[in-house]
């Protein structure tokens, strides 16, 4: 959460900082800053919401040095004044933040006892404050800088422009930072992602690097035993320049429509790039999925169909719970860690205690050079593209199918995955259909817009689809939808059911006989009680009155599932449309949480 931004070079920063932002901003748009260099005196622009251009912002003096940050707020409440970048008293140098300053409170006593006075509620202010007063003993300002950020707890990382240097200092821990190479300058920022079009030669740092950036110089360093580093240069495989909605009025659902291309884009590996993890799998003693929110959900698919296709002995595990594995994990087990942005810090820390364990890591993430894929023995990529709506769409597709194709590999049907695969997508023509569009939008989003609370139900291959399609309602719609195995249904959930509530029911194709009578069976129990039911599944089952409206979904083996996600999104996308909410950057959530 959160987003830095630099460049120092030929270029004029301005345009590319504030470009570099409206990249970024999918990782916070509670609100943002810029500040530049002209000569020696720093100047700033903030604002709060979304980044856009203000006769103010083109006020400030054109210059070739800059940094800048798009905020999720942490500490404090969503104002100017705790905007991003926070500069010194006396205007010497200014600093963004990514992470949490997890002893902020007593660093701030400690400060104020020493005289210094606050502006802001963040904790980053307690950051400046700290280096202001290290610069009293008369040392570089890089020393203060960096005896500043040894005392800060947590994942932090800062980027710092000093005026009297004409500098970019920058230092990571935790928080992603990567460093951007090309022949106008050098980029700094969160993600590559955001100075894609620019370049496709990064240098991804490690915990405790410092970069200092000097024109179009630059020098990598560890502030923990002070040694230069030749980092490795990486390049990308994708260079995304243009990162626009085409024809679409929002991303979410420009992303939606994607899922015919990034499925296939997800699982093209060949059989000799899936060896390694395959021969790992059939040697490790357990397999643990892990992942959160969205990635969870994809940990539980891929856990499904490990178990089911492959045999494999595999369950996932909700990132935020792994203290409770650590008895019973072992260094013969397997992690296979699940990840959008592969940043995520629910997810990140217990790989670190994992791999202490001497658990293998495998990983599958949208993001090249993260801290995830890093950290992996194995890693793979969904190569799925930008995904700039907030809401995960078709990540999660990618990362299902994949797990799917690594499955059936175990189980000797290579061959046999990726003809499924290929016919799954041509499939789903019918779904992204203006008469599929329009019977979802104004027969059922019209018809459950005033209502509050809504129930799915799955089962099996269908369970994780449900927990999938309750939480992509929730994230755009803020509407109180639950997911449940079907099972709990007379467990207690129908206690919940009166006269006009939505039950949402996933139906399987008639290969998966028993889950279909036994949701048909919930339905209807459901229906018996007053519930609007919606069916979403096999067409097999679209005639009966049970259901009040019903959408077809291609089944093709067990790959059904995965079809099945995508009425959600789309209920998700036009129910919210219809509320008039902000699709892509939906309230009080980010992108890459990178913060617990």
């Amino acid at each position: 959460m959160c987003g830095i931004f630099g460049y120092s070079g030929n270029k004029n920063s301005n345009d590319l900082v504030f470009n570099g932002l409206k990249r970024l901003e999918y990782r916070g748009y509670d609100s943002w800053g810029i500040a530049v260099l002209d000569g020696n005196k720093i100047y700033q622009y903030k604002d709060i919401g979304l980044v856009k251009q203000n006769p103010k912002l083109k006020k400030l003096p054109k210059s070739n040095v800059g940094i800048g940050h798009t905020r999720w707020a942490t500490h404090g409440g969503v104002t100017k004044t705790n905007a991003h970048p926070h500069i010194s008293t006396n205007g010497d140098f200014t600093l963004v933040q990514n992470g949490m300053v997890e002893n902020f409170d007593a660093l701030k006593r400690e400060l104020r006892k020493d005289g210094y006075k606050f502006e802001s509620q963040t904790d980053t202010e307690v950051i400046v404050k700290i280096v202001e007063r290290e610069l009293k003993k008369n040392i570089s300002f890089k020393k203060a800088l960096m005896t500043a950020f040894k005392r800060l707890e947590g994942r932090n990382t800062v980027a710092v422009l000093d005026a009297k240097s004409n500098k970019i200092y920058a230092i990571k821990n935790g928080s992603p930072l990567v460093v951007g190479i090309a022949k106008d300058g050098i980029y700094l920022a969160s993600d590559s992602l955001s100075f894609s079009p620019h370049t496709k030669k990064i240098i991804v740092l490690d915990d405790y690097d410092m970069v200092e950036i000097d024109g179009k110089d630059y020098v990598v360093s560890n502030i923990k035993d002070g040694k230069k580093k030749k980092p490795e240069i990486r390049t990308l495989k994708y260079q995304y320049e243009d990162i626009d909605k085409g024809k679409y009025p929002h991303f979410m659902l420009k992303e939606i429509v994607e899922q015919q291309r990034t499925i296939l884009y997800a699982t093209d590996y060949n059989e000799k790039e899936l060896e390694p993890l395959v021969k790992q799998i059939r040697k490790s003693r357990k397999v643990y999925l892990l992942g959160a929110g969205t990635a969870g959900f994809a940990a539980g698919q891929i856990a499904f169909f490990l178990r089911t296709i492959a045999k494999v002995d595999a369950m996932e595990i909700k990132s935020y719970e792994f203290k409770s594995y650590l008895p019973v994990i072992s260094s013969k087990d397997l992690i296979i860690a699940i990840s959008q942005s592969g940043e995520t810090a629910d997810t990140i820390e217990p790989l670190e205690v994992f791999k202490k364990e001497g658990c293998k890591i495998a990983s599958i993430v949208n993001m090249y050079g993260t801290t995830i894929s890093r950290m992996s023995d194995y890693e793979y990529y969904t190569n799925a593209g930008p995904e700039i709506c907030v809401a995960s769409t078709k990540v999660f597709t990618a990362q299902s199918a994949w797990g799917y194709l690594l499955s059936m590999t175990l189980a000797g049907k290579y061959k046999t995955a990726r003809s499924k695969l290929k016919k799954l997508t041509k499939s789903l023509d019918e779904m992204f259909s203006k008469k599929s569009f329009n019977y979802i939008k104004n027969k059922i989003c019209k018809t459950l817009v005033d209502k509050e609370h809504f129930f799915i139900l799955g089962k099996g291959e269908n369970a994780s689809i449900a927990y999938e399609g309750a939480l992509k309602i929730k994230e755009i719609s803020y509407k109180h939808v639950e997911g449940f195995s079907a099972g709990e249904l007379k467990h207690g959930v129908i206690a919940l059911i009166e006269k006009g509530t939505p039950v949402i029911g996933i139906i399987p194709s008639g290969e998966h006989m028993d889950d279909s009578k036994d949701l048909i069976s919930g339905m209807e129990q459901v229906k018996a009680r007053g519930a609007l039911t919606i069916g979403i599944g096999a067409s097999e089952y679209s005639g009966l009155e049970i259901f009040d409206y019903y959408i077809s979904t291609p089944q093709i083996n067990t790959l059904g599932s995965i079809a099945n996600v995508i009425p959600f999104q789309l209920i998700s996308y036009f129910l919210s449309v219809l509320l008039g909410n902000n699709i892509d950057k939906p309230r009080n959530l980010a992108k890459s949480v990178t913060v617990k």
